[in-house]
């Protein structure tokens, strides 16, 4: 019986099928990221825009957002293709460091991150107007949505 047993589990692990590789998803990459305040009137007014270039599947976007700076939330603005979002998961506090997230509107992939750091230069103006910009491209990693 013990043999039985052992022969039947020897041959379902040597015919079970491998289970198929996901290739890695690759960063999205955002150029010309800047945020600014652009006026001293209140609300506090965070204007945010960015393109995206998605080297998964080979598309260009942009993306734009405002937000009351202080405004507690959650909030999801569509790109100019709507196939990606922009999400502000807690808002905009501070424009010199913020959370930011891009994802496809179809759920199949998703990223998140703290804008903030040494390529993030910020010029302050007449308080509270200022101006943020990214040095470079920012590489936004990205995972399946689940």
């Amino acid at each position: 019986m013990k043999t039985v047993s052992i022969s039947a589990l020897v041959l379902a692990t040597a015919t079970a099928a491998p289970s198929p590789k996901v290739p890695a998803l690759k960063p999205l990459q955002l150029t010309n990221l800047n945020a600014a305040i652009p006026s001293t009137s209140l609300p506090q007014t965070c204007l945010l825009s960015f393109a995206v270039k998605d080297p998964n599947n080979d598309t260009d976007t942009k993306c734009s957002a405002y937000w009351s700076i202080g405004m507690a939330g959650n909030k999801t603005y569509n790109c100019s293709d709507e196939a990606y979002q922009l999400n502000l998961p807690n808002g905009i506090y501070d424009i010199e460091k913020f959370d930011l997230g891009v994802s496809r509107a179809d759920g199949s992939l998703t990223g998140r991150s703290t804008v903030s750091g040494d390529l993030w230069r910020c010029e302050k103006q007449e308080d509270p107007k200022a101006r943020c910009e990214w040095d470079g491209i920012f590489s936004l990693d990205v995972a399946p949505s689940t």
